[in-house]
């Protein structure tokens, strides 16, 4: 979808969600930031960290919460990630 909506020459910003454990392998990054930089269109790269603030919600509603245990990435995580994706992809 993101090449289709580049190639009609339509703005696109991405934000990765950086879940430890789950989408912040360094590799996966790197194979990330080398699509990104195969798009036309791209004016901004945000790397959005994963929180728990929403987990009381999930408990109220008796509901299991899929990433229970799940810490929020450092800021040092966070920032190895904006390195990769916004200085690969050709952000500042």
């Amino acid at each position: 979808m993101a090449r289709h909506v580049s190639d009609r020459g339509v703005p696109l910003w991405i934000r990765h969600v950086l879940v430890p454990g789950l989408t912040d392998d360094e590799e996966d990054l790197k194979n990330l930031a080398e699509f990104i930089h195969t798009l036309k269109t791209v004016e901004r790269v945000e790397v959005l960290p994963y929180h728990t603030l929403g987990l009381s919600k999930w408990k109220q509603l008796g509901l299991p919460y899929s990433l229970d245990g799940v810490k929020a990435p450092t800021a040092q995580q966070i920032r190895r990630a904006e390195e990769i994706l916004c200085q690969s992809a050709g952000q500042n």
